[in-house]
């Protein structure tokens, strides 16, 4: 891209041109060791110099003082003065552009292209010798800082005679002092309250507010945010596990084996024989024989009549004498209501005459089961709290009688419950104080016994679980 300089300011530099009047510059001790100070700088060490101060009106005051002592020394040797007051509604072409146009009017120029490029290529046509000045230095971004700094650089390699002065706040030479890599050897910094020489790494050049960056309080605050999600989960979970019992998890029942149906005999026919009769069961024997129970007779049995088993399941009224409940549960249990058990049972015979029961099917006799285990249901709900041990369960009875055998020499008490619609007989030690005693028992156990997954489980659960079997 190309532009043309449309007019050319100072070309010569003459006193009438620059219009200031020298007499009205205030010349204080500070301005004119700074102008030395510059002086000095562009004589002998041909590096970007860069006048700094809190105040603006210090700096500005400086670089106009600075202006006018060029005019006077103009009168000497013919000088090319740039004068640009920088703002930030400037871009960096813009910026390009004002300087060229003050140095070289008229002139064909591409405003893309970096400074260092451009006035070279221009002294070399006219041999001028050129000076910078630019105000407000930390409105200039840092490719032009940069490029200034080059153009100086190059300038004293190929012997030619170019100064840069830029006068700024202190943001300027921070942002120098940040990029120290690209201006380090190439800029002095000069302290416009005392013209004294501010290395880069000076104190007041470090960027105090970087560790309060938007970006580093971004981060800050997903840090804390994330240890507050972790400290109240881990919260969550402590609170959970206080309330936690194995209890409450799903039991998976057992594996259900599939019955097989075993073909009904029709019963062989005894006839009495010839030489020998044998003699009849009374009601009392086999009332004995139902009950599990041998008769102390030692008698000969023959086939007992239809009216003689009706009358044995009839004749007795069976009076519970404690509290212990059974139930069949290798079929489901079609109500809740316990069933009572079979155990200490006085039975006061009573006769029934045989055309007083009308049974249609000899298959539809009732029969009640008969538990392994005494219930000890009111043993729990005496206690008014503590923890057992649940040693196992059991649906099958012929499991839990196989169970018993094998273990006779385990203490434990036993109730029913209601798991997945089915009666369900528990197996647990005996009631502990606190956790800490149930624990020990617990691992105190034989293996094969924990083998089984035996778990702690409070009274107070074992209260619930009764009262639902007993609604």
């Amino acid at each position: 891209m190309s532009a043309q300089a449309n007019t050319r300011a100072n070309q010569n530099m003459s006193n009438e041109s620059i219009h200031i009047d020298v007499d009205a510059v205030e010349s204080t001790t500070t301005a004119i060791s700074v102008t030395a100070r510059i002086d000095y700088i562009q004589r002998f060490s041909k590096q970007l110099t860069v006048v700094v101060d809190k105040n603006p009106a210090v700096y500005s005051q400086l670089a106009r003082q600075y202006l006018a002592h060029i005019s006077q020394e103009s009168s000497k040797q013919e000088v090319n003065v740039a004068f640009v007051a920088a703002s930030s509604k400037l871009n960096d072409i813009q910026m390009r552009c004002r300087l060229i146009e003050q140095l070289f009017a008229n002139t064909l120029f591409d405003p893309e292209q970096s400074l260092a490029v451009s006035i070279l290529r221009l002294v070399k046509q006219n041999n001028d010798t050129i000076t910078i000045l630019i105000e407000h230095a930390q409105t200039l971004s840092l490719q032009v800082k940069y490029e200034l700094c080059q153009l100086v650089d190059v300038a004293k390699k190929t012997q030619n005679n170019i100064n840069v002065v830029i006068f700024g706040l202190e943001q300027a030479a921070q942002e120098v002092a940040q990029n120290r890599t690209l201006f380090d050897k190439k800029t002095s910094i000069i302290d416009a309250s005392n013209g004294q020489v501010l290395a880069l790494d000076h104190a007041r050049f470090k960027n105090k507010t970087t560790a309060f960056k938007s970006d580093t309080w971004l981060k800050l605050s997903l840090a804390a945010l994330v240890a507050m999600l972790i400290a109240f989960t881990s919260w969550f979970f402590l609170a959970e596990y206080e309330n936690f019992s194995l209890t409450d998890l799903p039991v998976k029942p057992p594996i259900a084996e599939t019955p097989k149906i075993v073909p009904q005999e029709t019963p062989a026919l005894i006839t009495p024989s010839k030489t020998a009769r044998s003699k009849f069961a009374s009601t009392a024997d086999i009332n004995l024989a139902l009950l599990g129970q041998n008769s102390s007779k030692q008698l000969l049995l023959a086939t007992a009549e239809r009216d003689d088993i009706l009358q044995a399941l009839v004749l007795a009224e069976p009076r519970i004498n404690n509290t212990n409940v059974a139930v069949n549960i290798d079929e489901p249990a079609a109500t809740s209501t316990s069933i009572p058990a079979l155990t200490n049972i006085n039975i006061t015979p009573k006769l029934v005459k045989p055309n007083e029961v009308k049974l249609d099917e000899p298959n539809q006799l009732p029969l009640l089961p008969l538990l392994p285990v005494i219930l000890t249901e009111q043993y729990y709900l005496n206690a008014e709290e503590g923890y057992v041990v649940q040693i196992t369960g059991f649906t099958n009875l012929s499991r839990l009688a196989t169970f018993i055998k094998k273990n006779k020499d385990l203490e434990y008490f036993s109730y029913q419950k209601n798991l997945n619609s089915q009666q369900f007989i528990v197996l647990t030690t005996k009631i502990y104080s606190d956790k800490a005693q149930a624990i020990v028992a617990m691992n105190g156990l034989p293996e094969v016994i924990k083998s089984l997954g035996s778990f702690l489980k409070s009274v107070a659960t074992i209260k619930r679980e009764i009262n639902i079997v007993n609604q």
